[in-house]
């Protein structure tokens, strides 16, 4: 149902305006009552001949763009529908989007462009860790605040990948890549070439593709033998830009950046080789009007902040900097972002550390890898994955170790020297392993002239418990039934039972005592399972889950050290400004 011209009110939300309208349908200004905060409501505008398939194509959408949670990704709020017609309630960004700065040809600073660049790519990139590919990246969709802060719009709305119909295209002309033009599938590497493509006409303020009518700009894109002309963009400063943005927009995919964290380790590595260049300059310009001394002592902070380790304070100041001297603040801002990012990867190696010291090792591996997908390339993650491989190789060796001992002990010589052999190939230094070899004849002789074979003979049985049984035979019953599932490991499936008959038998001392040790041995794996639901959400860079589940953990357990590891790593992966 398509909304009346005057509409008052969408769901629970307030319209106050339209402040645009597509092919998709009509976004609005509007006010949440219960928040009482402004918020970018988006409905669609469906044709009979779409029926619920364009519907369930926009709750694609809204559940796709609700998993990501980045600083540079618009945030989504609510999803609903209203009398059959679905919304979408969006954070309200103030500012102004890309299009437009490009179709006024506003003057701005090359360094403010190539920070818009470096945001763009650090938001797609966190979409793409989670699986998503946006698929139609263009300047309207791209929204910059008047602190410079990007915030991209509109995920999954072009491209959830099997929502479109055959024969369509998912994307914007002017910005799609080859392989999306011909129909072929796309991977992330198509959102690169959308990235080079907007950057080429930022920064220059001319399409890369021309030509009479859409079908010859996206002919142009897919069988075209001329590059776009790399003349045409911003070389004095930052001679290596246009080589940047031409391999964003390589026609075959192989050749582009694989991923949008190298651009953006390009674009940073450019504005750290230009800086010296521009303080320079910049001190022979000679002295400063007010507003640079402002920046100047805005600079001067984020330095103390930064040697105080206090980043985020540091990129905060960073935004303010950056209204008043946008080159100075880009370059700071790209610097902390980078410190931000290693110190993320340090908590993420402490927590693998972590788990590895308590011998869970597969974990600490998978841990250990979200470090490469964060920063490809790393070499603290090289050097972490190293010490991992080297530390099972330890243990693996003192296993085997063990099993040659064990071997002696029962006279199985074949056995221990071959445990000895393999514990060698892994830990060539190994001393017991060389001496169990050296052994090897004595263990036989002693074998031969034993006498205490009953020596070896099976371990005595256990104790009893101290306690006797509860007399009521329903509570007996339910106590062993208990008791079958703590053998199992399995403390909570044995609490309602002990707690029932804790009901019966009341005064039963020995009902009691287990209760209550069952009662903290539930309660640890509960903080266990979360912890482990925690982790798995995490490592499927699902932050949001994962930190409703390590807080649960830490309600029932503020002391425990993984949940404590992990709630800080999200912290920082989820706290930047």
């Amino acid at each position: 149902m398509r909304p009346s011209r005057n509409v008052e009110s969408i769901g629970k939300y307030r319209v106050q305006k339209i402040i645009g309208r597509g092919s998709m349908g009509t976004v609005y200004e509007a006010l949440d009552p219960v928040f009482q905060r402004k918020v970018a409501l988006k409905t669609v505008a469906p044709r009979e001949s779409d029926g619920p398939e364009l519907k369930a194509r926009f709750v694609r959408e809204a559940q796709a763009a609700g998993r990501l949670q980045h600083r540079n990704i618009v945030t989504v709020y609510d999803v609903g529908e209203e009398k059959g017609q679905p919304y979408i309630a969006m954070e309200f960004v103030e500012g102004i989007d890309l299009e437009r700065v490009i179709q006024e040809k506003r003057p701005l600073p090359l360094e403010w462009k190539i920070d818009v660049l470096r945001q763009i790519c650090e938001g797609l990139a966190h979409a793409h860790d989670n699986g998503i590919v946006h698929c139609d990246i263009k300047p309207a969709n791209v929204r910059v605040s008047a602190e410079g802060e990007v915030k991209i719009v509109d995920f999954g709305i072009a491209l959830l990948q099997a929502s479109t119909r055959a024969g369509q295209h998912a994307g914007t002309p002017h910005y799609m890549a080859p392989e999306q033009v011909e129909g072929k599938a796309v991977d992330r590497r198509a959102d690169i070439f959308s990235v080079g493509a907007i950057a080429y006409e930022l920064l220059s303020y001319r399409k890369p593709f021309e030509a009479e009518s859409l079908t010859a700009v996206m002919s142009k894109i897919a069988h075209g033998a001329v590059a776009p002309d790399g003349s045409a963009l911003p070389r004095a400063d930052y001679p290596g830009l246009p080589a940047v943005i031409l391999k964003a927009m390589a026609k075959d995919p192989a050749e582009r950046y694989q991923s949008l964290e190298q651009m953006r380790d390009a674009l940073e590595a450019l504005v750290r080789q230009a800086a010296p260049r521009l303080l320079a300059r910049e001190r022979e310009a000679g002295p400063r009007p007010p507003a640079e001394e402002e920046a100047a002592r805005l600079a001067a902070d984020v330095e103390r902040a930064r040697r105080a380790g206090q980043l985020q304070k540091a990129l905060q100041l960073c935004g303010r900097l950056r209204e008043l001297d946008p080159p100075q603040g880009a370059r700071l801002a790209s610097e902390i972002e980078a410190a931000i990012r290693e110190q993320e990867l340090e908590q993420i190696a402490a927590m693998a550390l972590s788990y590895a010291a308590d011998g869970e090792l597969d974990l600490a591996f998978k841990i250990a890898a979200k470090m490469e997908r964060l920063r490809p390339g790393s070499p603290r993650y090289r050097e972490l994955k190293s010490y991992l491989a080297e530390e099972r190789a330890r243990r693996t060796a003192d296993l085997l170790i063990g099993t040659a001992q064990e071997h002696l002990v029962l006279g199985n010589l074949d056995e221990a020297v071959a445990a000895a052999e393999e514990a060698l190939s892994l830990s060539p230094g190994h001393a017991v392993a060389r001496e169990i070899r050296q052994r090897a004849g004595d263990v036989v002789a002693r074998r031969q002239r034993s006498q205490d074979d009953e020596a070896f003979g099976p371990p005595p049985p256990l104790a009893p418990l101290p306690e006797g049984e509860p007399e009521n035979a329903e509570a007996a019953s339910l106590v062993e039934s208990a008791r079958r599932h703590l053998r199992d490991r399995a403390p909570r499936q044995a609490l309602p039972l002990l707690e029932r008959a804790a009901q019966i038998e009341p005064a039963h001392a020995g009902v009691r005592r287990i209760l209550g040790r069952t009662r903290v041995e539930a309660r640890q794996a509960e903080v266990e399972s979360l912890v482990g639901t925690a982790l798995d959400h995490f490592l499927r860079n699902e932050y949001g889950e994962a930190r409703r589940a390590v807080d649960a953990a830490l309600v029932l357990a503020p002391g425990d050290r993984k949940a404590a590891e992990l709630s800080q790593v999200l912290g920082a992966l989820t706290r930047r400004p």
